[in-house]
């Protein structure tokens, strides 16, 4: 999806990017898709202009609100920290199934499309993590769990240990649960949604 889609599709659900800003690269079509199934409403309808400016933390707590509020109302964004690098955002409320979606896909759309409008002014490039009632940091435990029994297990036998088809937040979970543990080392191997953590001797 181009610059322009992406303007238009903000716009059609009522939120206007200045146009002095710098465009950021255009959103893979598969990804947009995510959100655009998600919000089941006539975006065209929506005429309010809500125009995304300020600071990283207002750009998304912007965004994400004037965007939920189209998908349901009982949805409430709340941001729970922020640093220079990255922010923290939690939605609470409405349905959670809806905005995470199988396997985290519909939540990892939002979160790029998010990225790509907080980011949009080409300054300083500000990481915007979101989770939805807890999702992602119960995803993350297990996640952390898996890896370390795989290191255990790659420790004891001496042999390496492929663990399942992951999206690239979920593998830098695993590369980051393991940068510190003795014996082992990480690699991705596969391509696409093939694509998974490799752990190895050291």
């Amino acid at each position: 999806m181009s610059d322009s889609d992406l303007d238009k599709y903000l716009e059609g659900i009522g939120i206007n990017v200045d146009e002095d800003e710098v465009a950021t690269e255009g959103l893979p079509e598969d990804i947009m898709a995510e959100v655009e199934d998600a919000v089941e409403f006539d975006v065209t309808a929506y005429d309010e202009a809500i125009v995304v400016q300020g600071d990283a933390v207002e750009r998304a707590e912007t965004f994400l609100v004037n965007l939920l509020l189209n998908i349901d109302p009982g949805y409430a964004v709340e941001v729970d920290a922020a640093t220079e690098e990255e922010v923290f955002v939690e939605v609470y409320g409405g349905d959670p199934g809806k905005i995470i979606g199988r396997g985290g896909r519909t939540l990892a759309a939002l979160e790029y499309v998010t990225n790509a409008v907080v980011n949009r002014d080409g300054d300083r490039q500000v990481r915007v993590n979101i989770d939805v009632g807890g999702y992602k940091r119960r995803r993350d435990a297990r996640l952390r769990d898996t890896a370390l029994a795989a290191a255990a297990r790659v420790r004891r036998n001496g042999v390496a240990v492929e663990l399942e088809p992951m999206s690239a937040a979920e593998r830098r979970v695993v590369h980051m649960s393991l940068a510190e543990e003795a014996g082992v080392m990480t690699e991705s191997t596969g391509e696409g949604a093939d694509r998974r953590v490799v752990v190895k001797p050291a």
